[in-house]
């Protein structure tokens, strides 16, 4: 495949913006109408929808009958579960230029869609995201940081894409799902190892950014109203499964990622220290007195996610170079 970058301008590329959507009816709708609402209508508009999933598709059947940009949506209906099987499902339908990822509990700004593109006109830019801003009742989630979009060189991974602080588009090491986008010939689907409802974007960022430069613009934003997730991981669960399934999608990422080196330190990361929910043992320590034993159940499913990722690292190999797979 040859990435060397396309070099028309960008005004001459065509978007297609993917929504997965699963019963949020009334969010969908709203997010469909802020994206046609905008200075820079897409091209088309692929919305991804579950088989069982009746009022959404009740929803969007009735949005459709009124709206005047009905020839630009296409619809896709999954029976499989899992945001990167519904992910997958729209990219085959897909045929603009650049695909962009929103949520479907979002509203982008009005001119969101035109910043993303307007980077592309460097044909060395392989993908662009922005902020989402987050909305939690009143509040917004707003505590400015000085890094945004990195991961270090021992694997630890830096967001703050909902956060301010950033004026200026910066190149970055990954993107967030909620506000991304790709030239489409770099994505050729979600990787379905990955078991929860994080990483994908990381995931697909790094795989992306192996072909050209990512540019993260605060301006091209959405506004982010996290709505409850009615099925698969939820946000920031306590359940030990899906501590262990974070953990695990964290460690294959870098795992899968990171070269040699960078790996034995992302490892030794992991065991000792860890971040965020993921505890190693130092971090376990420190919160033992406070949490109890729910800093013990952190600690011991972030140990067999950690080694799980190994084992799905190992088997994703064997495959690859089994001639028969």
């Amino acid at each position: 495949m040859d990435l060397s970058g396309d070099s028309r301008p960008a005004a001459a590329l065509s978007a297609s913006v993917l929504v997965p959507s699963y019963r949020r009816p009334d969010t969908l709708c709203g997010c469909l109408d802020a994206v046609l609402a905008g200075s820079r209508v897409p091209d088309q508009i692929v919305v991804v929808l579950r088989d069982t999933d009746t009022d959404s598709h009740e929803a969007l059947d009735g949005w459709l009958a009124v709206t005047r940009h009905a020839d630009r949506i296409d619809q896709v209906t999954v029976a499989e579960p899992g945001q990167a099987a519904a992910t997958n499902a729209g990219l085959g339908a897909v045929h603009g230029d650049i695909v962009c990822f929103i949520d479907d509990d979002t509203v982008p700004a009005e001119d969101w869609l035109e910043r993303l593109l307007m980077h592309y006109g460097d044909p060395e830019v392989i993908g662009v995201g922005g902020r989402d801003i987050v909305h939690h009742g009143d509040d917004i989630s707003a505590r400015p940081q000085p890094v945004v979009g990195r991961i270090t060189w021992y694997g630890r991974i830096i967001g703050n894409h909902h956060q301010p602080g950033f004026d200026e588009p910066a190149e970055v090491d990954h993107l967030k799902g909620a506000n991304m986008s790709f030239r489409r010939e770099v994505v050729s689907g979600f990787d379905t190892s990955i078991v929860g409802a994080h990483l994908t974007d990381t995931d697909a960022s790094l795989s992306a950014g192996l072909h050209g430069r990512l540019i993260y613009d605060p301006r091209a934003s959405v506004h982010h109203y996290p709505a409850p997730r009615t099925g698969g991981y939820a946000r920031q669960s306590e359940r030990e499964e899906e501590m262990r399934a974070d953990a695990h999608d964290c460690a294959y990422v870098m795992l899968k990622h990171l070269p040699p080196l960078r790996r034995a330190g992302f490892w030794l990361f992991a065991l000792t220290i860890g971040q965020h929910w993921r505890y190693g043992l130092l971090r376990m320590l420190v919160m033992l007195p406070v949490e109890r034993s729910l800093a013990l159940r952190r600690w011991r499913a972030a140990m067999r996610g950690l080694f799980e990722a190994r084992e799905t690292c190992r088997q994703a190999k064997d495959g690859l170079e089994d001639p028969v797979a």
